[in-house]
């Protein structure tokens, strides 16, 4: 009982240390685990910045009207507030951001020249809009202010005489907002062109200026308002958190999974050392998982010493001289009784005669040694078992053995052609590495299973036995 608990010790204590060790990992994996980066974040905006519109939404169409007054060169005897004319403009254009647009402005009417003569004329020019308070945008949605200088280029018309130069186009324009798509605008401009526009001048000098001041409504047209830019900084750092998290979880996974592994042979080693001695009923219920009809189930070969328990039947019989062994210690009892046996060459002759009745039976000298090998493979599941080969070899040329080796498969995966290939592969296998250790090849003889489902778990399926046999 001593050396059971020995042999079973080690492996029990292997599996609680694991076992320790994956509770520690798990617990380390969900203290490491920010509730907050695993939360979804509220998105935060950019300051001063949206994304642009290149044609969609926030149109606009503008009319107003005012007054305007001509400054020429020459000036003329007149003050400003003689050449005051009315006017009347009419613009359209687009927002492309908060703080940039543009326009098409149409402006005409009457006006005076240095003469104080009344003149016809027409303006059209192309204007680049700047806001300056575009950045309360992102306090307000929409702003009640908007402080727009502006310049741009065109072509101005006297109908009078017929003078059509290109002028320069500026000012400033305020607008306030009434409702989300009307605004009021005021609007301080001037348009500045050659000379000779009036009719008096030089034609290639600029000079001649026309001023107005004017007031009227602004309407939008089309979607009104700016998407403003999410920060995707808190986002970043969010996948990047995740990222190093999935890993660290992946790095954890393969190490359960080895673990896993790992436990699942060291379970399978305790099972069948368990059921090898004839233990295993008495340990069944301390394994939860197990099902009833497994524990009835053969799950590995089970040496019931019946060699060992023939052969003391023999000697039990044999009468020993009083300096030889006592047959009762051989059987495990106390030694309170002595026989009187034959001599040594008795006990001799009795061996050989068990020894020709094994070998009339053919029956296999012990219990078989078995090799596992890797699923799909014939690579040993763990290259120490190649210390066995050693022993069975010693024995088998110390007492002129012969050796049958069996190749198996595991039934439950693969094809049966391919099952086949893997057992007598894997009894080639064991084959070859007998007769590297000096076995004669006329005393092994190889048997291919293929597929079985003979044992449980299924793992246990992918072996080599091999048995020594006296003939």
């Amino acid at each position: 009982m001593i050396k059971k608990i020995v042999l079973i010790l080690p492996l029990a204590l292997s599996l609680s240390a694991q076992a320790g060790n994956v509770r520690l990992l798990d617990s380390l994996v969900v203290h490491n685990a920010s509730l907050e980066m695993l939360e979804s974040i509220e998105p935060s905006y950019l300051e001063n910045i949206t994304s642009a519109r290149i044609w969609n939404g926030n149109w606009f169409l503008g009319i107003s009207g005012g007054a305007s007054a001509f400054v020429g060169s020459p000036v003329g005897c007149a003050d400003l507030f003689n050449r005051i004319e009315p006017t009347l403009s009419v613009s359209g254009g687009k927002w492309f951001t908060p703080a940039i647009g543009g326009r098409v402005s149409f402006q005409g009417f009457k006006l005076k020249n240095s003469l104080l003569h009344t003149q016809s004329y027409k303006s059209v020019h192309v204007d680049f809009l700047w806001n300056v308070l575009s950045h309360h945008y992102n306090t307000h949605d929409q702003p009640k202010w908007k402080i727009v200088p502006y310049a741009g280029l065109g072509i101005i018309h006297n109908e009078d005489n017929g003078n059509s130069p290109f002028a320069f186009s500026y000012g400033v324009m305020g607008q306030y907002r009434l409702s989300q798509r009307i605004h009021l605008i005021m609007e301080l401009g001037g348009t500045t062109t050659f000379k000779d526009f009036d009719g008096r001048g030089a034609s290639n000098r600029f000079g001649d200026n026309l001023m107005s001041l004017s007031a009227g409504l602004s309407f939008c047209i089309g979607k009104v308002g700016w998407k403003r830019v999410v920060d995707a900084s808190p986002y970043i750092r969010q996948n990047e958190w995740l990222i190093e998290y999935a890993s660290s979880l992946n790095d954890c996974n393969s190490l359960l999974a080895r673990q896993h592994n790992e436990d699942a042979e060291s379970i399978a080693e305790l099972k069948k050392i368990l059921e090898i001695e004839g233990l295993l009923d008495l340990y069944k219920n301390h394994s939860k998982n197990e099902e009833k009809k497994n524990l009835s189930k053969k799950l590995y070969p089970k040496n019931d010493y019946s060699g060992l328990n023939s052969l003391r039947s023999r000697l039990k019989r044999i009468q020993w001289p009083d300096n030889s062994i006592n047959t009762d210690s051989i059987q495990g009892k106390s030694s309170t009784e002595n026989h009187r046996v034959g001599s040594p060459s008795e006990y001799q002759s009795t061996l050989q005669d068990y020894l020709t009745e094994l070998s009339q039976e053919n029956s296999c000298i012990g219990a078989p040694i078995f090799f596992f090998f890797e699923l799909g493979t014939n690579h040993l599941t763990d290259a120490s078992q190649l210390v066995n080969l050693d022993e069975i070899a010693r024995i088998a040329k110390q007492n002129n053995l012969s050796i049958r080796v069996c190749g198996a498969a595991d039934s439950a995966t693969g094809t049966s052609e391919i099952n086949r290939n893997l057992g007598a592969s894997r009894s080639k296998y064991i084959y070859s590495q007998l007769l590297n250790r000096g076995i004669d090849k006329n005393r092994i003889s190889e048997v291919n299973k293929g597929g079985i489902d003979a044992y449980t778990p299924k793992e246990a399926n992918r072996h080599t036995s091999v048995m020594l046999f006296l003939k």
